[in-house]
């Protein structure tokens, strides 16, 4: 569904359990909050690699991790990063990046970005970082790189990268930046629908029915995902018809 037709789908439901009108602010406002939770929801099944418990309330479902990538999948970026060197050379050099999770790191044994030529880096746990630094068997190397997640901001991620002699890096890694806006004109005093500033939502269209019931429900009505379906295909039927 467009933004468009999540937009209507809402007043529809709102206008019939007598909420009234929802003004496009409003709208946007809970649109945003609600692909958030959703993205947020799918991201930590994806952390625990770990599927959410079937649930008997709105949304009787058992998301595995690997539907909550499908998801989500527009919100994974790759990006190429130059390792900065330290002035200790035992603390490896270091990328920083803003991101929600770090998905994985690669570096690459020649400049030609082949995805056969990439190794994957090894993101290991500060309690383990000592032990592997002064072990001959598991030390870093180009052929086994590690990385240390160090301290940072909220969403700012920064690593140490193992051996130092690393020049760059390629991480893939989930990050939301999307404001979903219902964009629109004032016509005759109404709004009405303008697609030029509108931004869509960026969660895949699979979930566009659980967006209409969690913003309905920030606003205090319940409803089911199938009825949101039913009554979207049954208006679909209707403008073809």
């Amino acid at each position: 569904m467009t933004i468009d037709e999540i937009y209507r789908l809402v007043q529809t439901f709102a206008n019939k359990e007598q909420r009234g009108f929802i003004s496009p602010s409003d709208f946007n406002l809970l649109a945003k909050q609600a692909e958030l939770e959703l993205y947020n929801k799918r991201l930590s099944i994806i952390k625990e690699k770990a599927p959410t418990k079937r649930s008997q309330g709105l949304y009787a479902e058992n998301l595995s991790p690997e539907l909550a990538r499908q998801d989500i999948a527009t919100f994974l970026t790759r990006s190429d990063m130059n390792v900065l060197p330290d002035a200790n050379p035992s603390l490896g050099g270091s990328i920083s990046l803003a991101s929600d999770y770090m998905e994985s790191l690669f570096i690459n044994v020649d400049e030609h970005h082949d995805i056969s030529n990439n190794i994957p880096v090894d993101i290991v746990e500060p309690k383990d970082i000592h032990h592997i630094l002064r072990s001959s068997l598991v030390k870093p190397s180009i052929e086994y790189p590690i990385a240390l997640l160090g301290s940072g901001g909220d969403k700012l991620k920064v690593f140490s990268i193992f051996p130092e002699t690393i020049k760059k890096v390629i991480a893939y890694h989930y990050r939301n930046t999307n404001t979903p806006k219902w964009g629109y004109v004032t016509v005759a005093g109404k709004p009405v629908h303008d697609s030029s500033s509108s931004n869509e939502f960026q969660i895949s269209s699979r979930c566009h029915g659980e967006i209409v019931v969690k913003i309905l429900e920030y606003l205090g009505v319940s409803i089911r995902e199938a009825d949101v379906v039913q009554y979207a295909q049954a208006s679909e039927l209707k403008a073809d018809s």
